[in-house]
């Protein structure tokens, strides 16, 4: 297990004085057991970890139960016992186990200094398939995804130049040495992608052809666990995505056909909402708003993300062609970038669900879109995955010239620059931003 950057949250969040029950979400196998695992490790006497995939924990909570009852079953059965301030209480995939959800409440207003973590990949796929509900304003929720770059780099113990791209400031040059080695390792990162698994497998052998069983296995869990929060009849919507939205990622979308299919653009609507709520895909939808707050142009075609670039590129079947990339954005037509860097965005937020647009301004004049576009501490920002000079950010600059409260990024392969930018139309502060840096997007 490597340490995951969530662990500082949960940190926080254990020293809280009004603290609230945490539900921990994220897909499958990006690791929420083991962060959990390893914080309980670090700051409990005891954790009681009650596993809702197995059978004999599962049966004990099939009923409705009081709190007191829950701790006699605790007690009793797994023989633990719940010391307030010295044990954490842990609920794996909580989503089987309605009875579970619903003692939330009572954890908070009864026991408030009992630690209680509850993490759920199908959480709300399964709410709302059944009809469920979760104790509003008595909860919290985090939201765990694969590794950020930063987290690749803790887990490849490349510590010191961890530590430098943390506390680079915008009035510093990175030296070529140090750009370069970064770089590089991010060319790697890209390659595998950001799974635990896939991280942990790799780092011990170094060989990228023992990992594509892992990548098998991973979309084959992936389509079995449909069947536990859709019904047979939407099954074949969601597996058919599962299997052709790696094939597209970081490109738009229409959901007519979609994948070269037959499927009508209302089935592929649904399908894609269900597994944006397992978190598998994320929509970043199209806005053209020049002040805030950003509001969706629900006609234009959403952006697709997929959960993780390891897994895009062994569907698509390229990671052998790693080793002769010098220039990512070229590296097919850029989606593979574009992908890498939504990822690591979305990344970004542990406490709240991200709102990620593209911004597309509409003709009859001219048109200019931007990859991505999200509202950052009352700015709106601009974020072009771009090679080239400043020159060639045409798109960019108009969208600088429109929005009000502009910030303007460029992602790329280059150094890290902060600079003002005179072309005919204006002055804009333009930030450069080499790849490697995208864990600290937000706080630039």
């Amino acid at each position: 297990m490597f340490k995951r950057k969530i662990s500082s949250f949960l940190t926080n969040w254990k020293d809280k004085k009004q603290r609230k029950p945490l539900i921990l979400r994220g897909a499958r196998q990006v690791g929420k057991t083991s962060a959990v695992l390893m914080f309980a490790k670090e700051h409990f006497k005891n954790v009681i970890n009650l596993n809702l995939e197995k059978a004999e924990h599962l049966s004990a909570f099939r009923n409705r139960i009081s709190l007191a009852d829950s701790e006699k079953i605790i007690q009793v059965k797994f023989k633990q016992k719940i010391v307030p301030g010295e044990t954490l209480v842990f609920i794996d995939e909580i989503q089987n186990s309605p009875h579970l959800i619903k003692l939330l409440r009572f954890f908070y207003e009864e026991k408030p200094k009992v630690h209680v973590i509850a993490a759920g990949s199908l959480l709300r796929a399964k709410i709302e398939q059944e009809g469920l509900s979760l104790p509003v304003g008595r909860i919290e929720y985090a939201y765990l995804y694969p590794l950020d770059f930063f987290e690749y780099l803790e887990a490849k113990e490349e510590r010191e130049l961890l530590g430098f791209l943390k506390n680079i400031s915008l009035t510093r040059i990175i030296p070529d040495a140090i750009h370069r080695q970064a770089l590089k390792i991010f060319y790697e990162y890209t390659m595998l992608g950001g799974m635990p698994e896939i991280v942990k497998v790799f780092l011990e052998n170094k060989n990228p052809e023992e990992l594509k069983s892992i990548y098998s296995s991973l979309l084959t869990a992936y389509t079995e666990d449909v069947y536990k929060y859709s019904s047979r009849a939407n099954a074949k919507y969601l597996t058919y995505i599962i299997e052709q939205a790696p094939l597209f990622a970081g490109t738009t979308i229409v959901y007519e056909k979609f994948g070269g299919g037959h499927f009508r653009s209302r089935e592929m609507s649904q399908a894609f909402e269900v597994l944006e709520k397992v978190m598998l895909v994320y929509r970043a939808q199209a806005t053209k708003s020049i002040n805030l707050p950003l509001t969706a142009q629900r006609k234009r075609p959403n952006k697709l993300l997929f959960l993780d670039i390891g897994i895009v590129n062994h569907r698509m079947d390229i990671q052998g062609e790693y080793s002769n990339v010098n220039n990512l954005n070229e590296f097919y037509r850029g989606r593979i970038a574009e992908q890498v860097v939504g990822q690591n965005i979305l990344a970004q937020f542990t406490t709240s669900l991200p709102k990620i647009f593209y911004w597309a301004k509409e003709k009859p004049l001219a048109s200019a879109e931007i990859d991505f576009c999200l509202q950052n501490k009352g700015k709106i920002v601009g974020v072009e995955v771009k090679s080239g000079k400043a020159g060639r950010l045409k798109s960019l600059f108009e969208f600088g010239k429109l929005v009000n409260k502009a910030k303007l990024i460029r992602v790329y392969g280059g150094e890290f620059r902060n600079e003002r930018i005179k072309i005919r139309d204006g002055r804009f502060n333009l930030i450069s931003l080499p790849f490697y840096l995208m864990p600290r997007i937000l706080e630039i």
